[in-house]
């Protein structure tokens, strides 16, 4: 079948067009730089095609040599801009991605499970390997323990002995299971949770959430008490801190958020101390609370952990003004979390004695 010799220069007319709104694409956010990239070589590939084809009788006329010239200027124009994109650009408009180049050493990564006591500690150099053996970024993983238990040194994973690397509700693998403790899996050893956690971020990755933006709203839903928005820009942080960028692949200092501004504020807060603030938690309302009231507490300077004196269990939290506790009952689901107590009110002195009263003398007669 021949085509007629008007739908030629109006083919490439069309693919001229296409290929200018690329670029507004781009700028609405409607199209990433990878997807750019992507079209703009189908469009090139379908005009030399076009042009491959038809090329001689093209030439025969004379009117149509400017505005074949103009197409394939137009056209090489793009492909040329598209393509110098840096790949850090693409990379960046992607996110933080699970699948990546170790940002970690092996030597960091369980220097840092050594010296914040991790119970992990003694199985590093394993675990490391085990991530790998995934096609996990390490680091990544790391983040994720970090910022779940502080490498179980507090919360469940710590009073519980739950092994759990990403405090995950339920065990992926049937044979790694251990039971369960106030709803979150107990794994036997490290190397059965981190296997678990490293097969549920592939188990995400294959659903297309490849990234820890995609991946986190799902992994820390709000409707769990989490807020994404924070527990993501932490888990960023904390990578760019280990590998030594800038930035980890992805924005750190651009967060949006949804809600009233005092929210916004305080999360920030808590985030330029590397502290996740969570609303419903006791501790950050009491904090509010007390704000509100005109007693504040300072900035939070670590997240809360568990302390033990002479077998009494404590939750504490340290903020730049005062320490705040609570008191454990022996059976923890009977704790009362409301119980929110302040260091300063513990060593403030006793009152006073008032004065002495003079006992009454009964009058002579």
């Amino acid at each position: 079948m021949r085509w007629r010799t008007h739908g030629e220069p109006l083919a490439l007319t069309i693919l001229v067009l296409l290929g200018i709104s690329l670029v507004p694409l781009l700028l609405l956010g409607l199209l990433t730089p990878l997807q750019l990239q992507q079209s703009a070589i189908v469009l090139a590939w379908m005009a030399v095609s076009l042009l491959a084809l038809r090329l001689p009788a093209l030439l025969q006329r004379e009117s149509r040599r400017l505005g074949l010239l103009v197409a394939m200027v137009a056209l090489a124009g793009i492909i040329v801009g598209v393509t110098a994109l840096p790949p850090a650009a693409s990379a960046q408009s992607q996110g933080l991605t699970f699948r990546a180049a170790p940002r970690i050493s092996q030597t960091n990564f369980s220097r840092i499970l050594a010296n914040a006591g991790s119970p992990a500690a003694p199985y590093g150099n394993e675990l490391y390997d085990i991530i790998r053996g995934y096609g996990l970024d390490p680091a990544v993983a790391l983040a994720f323990f970090q910022h779940e238990s502080q490498y179980c040194t507090t919360g469940r994973c710590a009073r519980s002995g739950l092994q759990n690397w990403g405090m995950l509700r339920r065990h992926i693998k049937q044979e790694r299971n251990a039971g369960l403790v106030d709803g979150f899996a107990r794994y036997a050893t490290w190397q059965d949770s981190v296997r678990d956690w490293s097969e549920l971020m592939l188990g995400y990755i294959n659903r297309g959430m490849d990234t820890v933006e995609k991946a986190v709203p799902v992994y820390a839903p709000t409707s769990d008490g989490n807020v994404p928005t924070a527990y993501i820009n932490a888990i960023r942080r904390q990578v760019a801190s280990w590998s030594g960028s800038a930035n980890a692949g992805a924005d750190v200092t651009l967060r949006a958020y949804t809600g009233p501004l005092d929210q916004a504020l305080i999360s920030e807060t808590f985030l330029a101390s590397s502290v996740v603030y969570y609303p419903n938690w006791a501790f950050h309302q009491y904090m509010l609370a007390e704000a509100r009231a005109g007693r504040p507490l300072g900035v939070p300077m670590d997240e809360s952990r568990i302390i033990t004196l002479d077998g009494q269990r404590f939750a504490v939290q340290v903020f730049a003004l005062d320490t705040l506790y609570t008191p454990i009952a022996p059976v923890e689901s009977q704790t009362n979390w409301s119980d929110v107590r302040r260091l300063s009110d513990l060593l403030a002195p006793p009152p006073a004695p008032g004065p002495t009263a003079t006992p009454l003398v009964a009058p002579e007669r």
